[in-house]
């Protein structure tokens, strides 16, 4: 059945891990006091909804989840946005971490 409400805990979750990928690109700005303002300002508003999301998501499947989808948005921008590259040894360990968010979700205990 549809659960409205852990539905929209997950959109909190992608609209936190969202901020956080764009608060943490601002710092690449030339400006570092507009960088820094920026920053401050999307990830408080990051928090602000996973302290929602955290109303209906464990706190280990949401954070575990917020720190992969966003190293994975944060390397998309590095890549696409501001051409720096990545070695082998950085893609193994972002393949190993998107590995284990998989195994911690898929042992989600369920109340």
């Amino acid at each position: 059945m549809f659960n409205s409400s852990k539905f929209l805990s997950w959109i909190f979750l992608l609209l936190a891990i969202a901020f956080e990928v764009l608060g943490t690109s601002f710092l690449k700005l030339e400006n570092v006091s507009l960088a820094l303002f920026l920053m401050a300002v999307f990830i408080a508003i990051s928090y602000f909804f996973m302290g929602l999301c955290l109303k209906r998501i464990q706190v280990g499947i949401a954070y575990a989840l917020w720190e992969l989808l966003g190293t994975l948005g944060i390397v998309c921008i590095a890549l696409f946005v501001f051409k720096e590259s990545l070695s082998f040894t950085q893609i193994c360990g972002i393949v190993l971490a998107f590995v284990g968010i998989i195994l911690i979700n898929f042992g989600e205990v369920k109340p």
